[in-house]
């Protein structure tokens, strides 16, 4: 994947690269907010949705609480 930075005037760094998301370093976490049904249903959702599953499990909680998944791994907020 190659990558082009862009730093504003504040010091941010942006990098835009282009490949598969699936294939970033197991050191990086990938983050998807879904809606309180969990359908996962259109779009780049269904692809987190086969490639970490995990969604039985969060409709089994049925909690007010956000979670976060980052490697399969669940953490609360």
């Amino acid at each position: 994947m190659a990558g082009s930075p862009n730093e504003d005037s504040e010091g941010s760094r942006i990098t835009y690269v282009k490949g598969d998301l699936f294939a970033c370093p197991q050191t990086d976490s990938l983050v998807h907010c879904i809606s309180e049904d969990c359908r996962m249903g259109a779009g780049i959702a269904v692809l987190f949705k086969k490639k970490f599953g995990g969604v039985q499990e969060l409709l089994n909680q049925r909690s007010d609480v956000v979670l976060i998944v980052c490697n399969g791994k669940m953490y609360p907020q």
